[in-house]
This record gives structure tokens, sequence and C-alpha cells, in this order.
């Protein structure tokens, strides 16, 4: 019995966490308290709002080390000398934790939760369904999120923040809140992308190509088994199934083989990175500066040849279950819990 109250603390304790992370990052930025550390790649404005056009406070120099308290999916809450403020994201290198074994690495932001569109509706940009529209959601579509907060789930969208009436979804499924609790078949990790649906020769291509990274890399891994998403999803040609598509390279795109599948490793990725305890990444590469605009700036993961990979361990004790599926523009990637 005394062994089921702890446990039955421990959730709490742990919902408690999750639910702070959660709305730091995904509402208004109001944390005095500096969790990274970073360093300017160039000299940068600091504004007031997160805003390319907000009200200039100050100038942050070239190689100058900057304190942050929190983070966007574009831009970075500091400290300045004129006051606390905003800077991109892609003009800042070097970010470490302060205190590392208390916070997730540099970017994580824990999904919760995963449901179901139950019936088509849309991503607004605000909890509002007289506000503007970032995408539409088709039923049927797996996503996860960040938090629910007055009947909205808020939900990443490339760099922005869109909203979901909770009322549109269904089977609305938790991460166990700590590994330890979880019992097999449980949930440990979420994370969501998005991709056009446009029905254009090339974007056809991507599509299929997405969904054929993610049937060959569903798979159950062993304890201290080795992950290669290319020897999982690869080789990237027609006889895999593959289509031809854009492809980022240097900057840019060029037509090829098996473009999409970058972001299927960028999706799981970004699942890995919320078990930083239990999924020990060995290999893994941005697409360049500017990164892949369909998550946070940082957060892709390339892949494609030898150099280019994303490579992990399962450290956990137990194995570990990858499902993955993409529909109409929503690519969802779960990390599972087996006995």
């Amino acid at each position: 019995m005394f062994s089921s109250f702890k446990k039955l603390c421990a959730l709490c304790l742990a919902l408690v966490v999750l639910f702070s992370v959660s709305v730091s990052v995904g509402r208004e930025l109001e944390s005095q308290t500096v969790r990274y550390t970073g360093v300017m790649l160039r000299d940068m404005t600091v504004r007031e709002t997160p805003d390319r056009n907000g009200n200039a406070l100050t100038t942050v120099r070239t190689n100058e080390k900057i304190s942050i308290f929190d983070y966007t999916p574009e831009w970075l809450y500091i400290a300045s000398r004129a006051g606390n403020g905003y800077v991109l994201r892609a003009q800042v290198r070097d970010i470490v934790a302060i205190d590392p074994a208390n916070t997730l690495p540099y970017g994580v932001v824990p999904h919760l939760q995963k449901a179901k569109v139950a019936a088509d509706t849309a991503l607004y940009t605000d909890r509002n369904t007289s506000s503007g529209l970032w995408a539409g959601l088709t039923a049927g579509s797996i996503i996860s999120f960040w938090y629910i907060s007055d009947g909205w789930a808020a939900v990443p969208y490339h760099r922005v923040i869109g909203y979901v009436p909770v009322s549109h979804l269904t089977e609305l499924t938790p991460v166990s809140p700590t590994v330890e609790y979880a019992q097999s078949g449980d949930p440990l990790a979420f994370f969501t992308s998005f991709y056009e649906t446009k029905q254009t020769e090339l974007n056809i291509g991507r599509i299929i190509n997405i969904g054929v990274a993610c049937n060959l890399i569903e798979s159950v891994l062993q304890p201290g088994q080795r992950f290669s998403f290319n020897e999982m999803a690869g080789p990237y040609r027609s006889t895999t199934g593959y289509m031809p598509s854009p492809v980022l390279v240097g900057g840019g795109t060029v037509t090829g083989y098996g473009g999409g599948t970058c972001q299927v490793s960028t999706t799981l990725y970004n699942a890995l990175l919320q078990l930083p305890q239990g999924m020990t990444i060995h290999q893994r590469r941005p697409h360049g500066p500017s990164g892949a605009r369909y998550v946070p700036h940082g957060m892709d993961a390339a892949v494609g040849t030898t150099e280019i990979n994303l490579v992990f361990e399962n450290s956990y004790p137990f194995p570990v279950r990858i499902v993955a599926y993409a529909q109409d523009g929503a690519l969802f990637v779960g990390l599972y819990k087996e006995s």
C-alpha cells in the first residue's frame, strides 16, 4: 500500500512539472529565471516583443554572452542592458543549460497528449474560431500537443503556435508522467510536425515518401540496441518505393528520390529529445544555419548519407516501440514502453 502511495505522489509531482514546462514555453514568456546561456553569432537588435518590427530596446554584439530565460519556436527571451527582450534563435550559438540535471535540453517542449481529429477542423492562429487559419485538419488525423487552456489545445505548427478546439478532438491520450510509472504499452513521448498537401507532382512525391519512411522506421528497439535512420528507411531510391521530390541541400532545394524523409527523421528526433535519460543520440546534423522551417529553429535532423544520419541508442532497461504515421498533412511519431 505504501508503494502505491509513493507511486501516486510521484505521478502528481510529475504532472505538475510537465504542466509548468508546457505553460512556460507555450504561452507568453514571463520566466525571470535564467535557464540557459548562449553566444551571439552577430550584432542583433533586442526587441521588446517577439516581432521583427517590435520596439528596439538595445543591441547585443557579436560573440557577446547572453542569459536566456526562455524560448518560443523562433525567439529567445533574454536579459539585456535595457531590460528583458527578444532576439531571434537563429542568431545565437552554443546554447547550454545552466542546470542540465533539472532542465530539458534546449529547444525541447514535451508534447503531453495526443488525440484523433474527430471532424474536419482547422489549426487557428489564436484561441478564437474567428481568428486566422494556419492549416486545415482532417477527420482521423493524429496530432500531439503541448497543453490545454480554456478549451483549446496548443499545437506547434512550423515556427508558430496554433490552436485547435478540444471539442473537435477525440481519444485524448496523455504520455506517462514518468518512465518509471509507465506500464507496458504506455506512451513515453509524442511529437507532430506538419507538411504541405498541395497536389503538384513533386509534392505528391514528397507525401508518398513521408508515408514510405513512416512504415519503414516502425520497430521495437531492444535495450542497448542502436537505430540508424538511413539503414532503416534507406536506400533512398525508386526500388524502395520513393518518388522524386524536393530535397534540401546547402540551404536550397534540388529534386531527388526520398525528399520528405528528413521531416520524418526530424519528427522522430524531437520525440527522442523528450527522453534525454534513456534515448542517447549518437549522430545528428541539422540542415544548415537556417534549419528546416517545419520545426522550431535548430531542431531538425537531416538524413541521406553516411555523414548525414540520425543514429541513437535505447539506453533504457526495457524495449521501446517506435510508431509513425502521416495523414493529410499531419506527421505523428510516438515512443512507447514495451515489456
